[in-house]
């Protein structure tokens, strides 16, 4: 008898485990659970990344954008772009430069000389001679001041004050002064730049880490593209 009861009552919970799982699972979640549980699979699930891609095309001189079927989702007529970035793109229109999102709205009005793409939320602009950086509201957030400009990393820009770089933070303070004459961007708390004509690795204080030790050349190619006219 013992064992007859025994294998009833085993047979009675196999029969319901079945149910108490589709009950778990169809068990509503609390609006908590359910956004965390969304951040943790938006983590873990490998999205596309030319999914919302959009590419700049050219015709007769002017650019639009298609999307990833060849779409045109935004008409030829723009007199240059750079392409999209943190959802905006610099366009130049009239010979002046704005920013349109990815509808083809021109969100920041085109008045500037010259601008690029952003990067960590701000993009440097270029007005009467002098560089300065806005950010996506098309806020002028440190004032135009520096001879060049170039884009954030690591929350750190490099700007030209006569004819050498140093590097500001987003505030527009001076954190690392001007002494290079060339700069690359930040990288894992480090940079590249060229000093007295030797190439060296700084850290985000200006610590030297690194330095050239041999016979420096007239001229490097390391340097980053801050030394040169920009294109855009």
């Amino acid at each position: 008898m013992h064992h007859f009861l025994h294998r009833l009552m085993t047979l009675v919970i196999l029969i319901g485990l079945p149910a108490m799982a589709a009950t778990a699972q169809e068990k509503p979640r609390s609006p908590k659970a359910a956004a965390a549980r969304a951040a943790s699979e938006q983590k873990t699930t490998p999205t596309s990344s030319t999914e919302d891609m959009l590419y700049w095309i050219r015709e007769d001189g002017k650019f639009g954008y298609i999307d990833n079927t060849g779409k045109v989702v935004i008409p030829v007529q723009y007199e240059n772009t750079f392409g999209f970035r943190e959802g905006l793109a610099g366009v130049r229109i009239n010979g002046k430069h704005g920013y349109i999102d990815r509808t083809g709205r021109l969100v920041i009005p085109a008045i500037f000389d010259s601008t690029y793409a952003f990067r960590e939320g701000l993009a440097w602009v270029k007005q009467d001679g002098k560089y300065g950086y806005i950010d996506k509201t098309g806020k002028m957030v440190i004032p135009p001041q520096f001879d060049d400009a170039e884009d954030f990393s690591e929350g750190l820009a490099a700007v030209k004050v006569g004819n050498l770089y140093g590097y500001i933070d987003r505030t527009g303070k001076m954190v690392i002064p001007p002494q290079f004459s060339h700069t690359h961007r930040f990288m894992g708390g480090v940079a590249q730049v060229v000093v007295d004509k030797r190439t060296a690795y700084i850290d985000r204080t200006g610590r030297v880490l690194w330095v050239q030790k041999d016979s420096p050349k007239e001229s490097s190619r390391e340097g980053h593209e801050g030394g040169k006219p920009h294109k855009h």
